[in-house]
């Protein structure tokens, strides 16, 4: 075991996990309060996604990811880098911006931005259920990420990247928000 691994999981584990998920749906769900549905659907810029579609895009990447962990774990290969720490600092940077798989893509699955939070919120609670009631090792399973620049992540990471993926997004709604000089709740 090498030394990032070991001040890993001796500061990390399913009560961290909890918290990142938890703390990452407030802050996603947040970033959209106060949202009327037609400011929602506004777009910045032709090349950019509305809130909604934002929204979509998340619901639709959370709803596979779980569905990854709970039906296609299998175990972890022998000298599987740990890369837990890489996708803690990196996957909410919005300084590199990502093209997201076809899967993951807005088609406009939600009539309402009321809706797709519903939807949202439920995924996400599957996602803690999920992360409660495991009594494996997460770090001992894995599944092939569906974005081709993750590849293969432990079950571990994967919930990892769950959670920054939310405040990815929290983010890019911020940044909508700014573009369209609509101002958010907290400010």
């Amino acid at each position: 075991m090498n030394a990032v691994y070991n001040s890993i999981s001796a500061t990390t584990g399913k009560d961290f996990l909890l918290s990142l998920l938890r703390e990452s749906r407030e802050k996603f769900l947040g970033s959209f309060a106060g949202l009327s549905e037609e400011q929602a659907r506004l777009c910045p810029a032709p090349d950019c996604w509305s809130v909604l579609e934002t929204v979509e895009h998340l619901t639709a990447a959370e709803t596979l990811m779980i569905r990854l962990i709970t039906t296609q774990r299998v175990p972890r290969s022998a000298g599987a880098p740990n890369r837990e720490e890489i996708f803690l600092r990196n996957t909410a940077d919005r300084s590199r911006k990502m093209q997201s798989p076809e899967s993951g893509q807005p088609r406009g699955r939600f009539a309402t931005l009321a809706e797709a939070a519903d939807k949202f919120k439920a995924v996400r609670d599957g996602v803690i259920a999920f992360v409660e009631q495991n009594t494996e090792d997460l770090r001992a399973t894995e599944v092939t990420h569906p974005h081709p620049a993750a590849g293969t992540v432990s079950t571990y990471e994967m919930v990892i990247i769950i959670a920054k993926h939310a405040e990815r997004h929290a983010k890019q709604i911020e940044e909508i928000r700014v573009a369209l000089g609509i101002h958010s709740a907290a400010g």
